[in-house]
């Protein structure tokens, strides 16, 4: 299975605080991976910064064999292009339509079938009915999937998830497990989530468990 994403070394510091010490990583091409570890472990800085959000003091990092873009111009670029997120609140922007939210990411790359990806995720994710709908007319559930959707509006190969399920019961965090499975395998997609979740590790093709900025067993 080819490599799709490879961080060698990462490093991350804020002030005197040593966030991340010399982190590798590589992730193939399809997997669920979850990385788990304690509050303050450094979890979501490499999560950010794999996902160009943030960027690492040393280290490299590679997509496809290629390295990462160092002009801010040409990393916003890569990751819309390239890269889907979904966060613990859905930030969806309240004064326009689910169809709307979900076709954002699309509309600012100049995509042109965003309009039918974002149907074609709104039917596979049983929303399609709720297209019309300002978010606060959508129950929680409803909003999460229009996140999820929105994040695989542009088909990147890589979604990066941040505690996804942090604020769902554990009906609905099961949901967004199976919803992201279920994007995997219908757009053949790698995930990397950050995750509290037992169930969500134990279920992820892989987990590793990160501690005060580095790898643990």
């Amino acid at each position: 299975m080819s490599i799709l994403l490879r961080a060698e070394s990462i490093s991350k510091s804020y002030g005197d605080l040593q966030v991340l010490k010399e982190v590798s990583l590589e992730v193939p091409a399809g997997e669920f991976l979850a990385i788990t570890g304690p509050s303050g472990s450094g979890k979501s800085t490499l999560l950010h910064i794999l996902g160009g959000l943030d960027s690492a003091d040393s280290g490299q990092l590679s997509f496809n064999g290629q390295p990462y873009p160092t002009k801010s111009k040409d990393i916003d670029r890569f990751r819309n292009r390239e890269l889907g997120f979904v966060f613990q609140f859905h930030h969806l922007l309240p004064e326009f339509t689910a169809l709307e939210n979900i076709c954002m990411p699309g509309w600012v790359g100049g995509q042109s079938d965003v309009e039918a990806q974002a149907h074609k995720w709104a039917k596979a994710f049983g929303i399609a009915d709720r297209l019309g709908h300002l978010p606060g007319a959508l129950s929680g559930g409803e909003q999460q999937r229009v996140a999820v959707a929105r994040a695989l509006v542009h088909q990147p190969k890589l979604l990066l998830a941040d505690e996804p399920s942090g604020n769902l019961d554990s009906q609905r965090a099961e949901e967004l497990f199976q919803l992201l499975q279920q994007a995997r395998n219908e757009a053949d997609l790698a995930i990397v989530v950050v995750t509290h979740s037992e169930a969500w590790a134990q279920n992820a093709d892989r987990t590793l468990h990160l501690s005060d900025g580095a790898w643990r067993d």
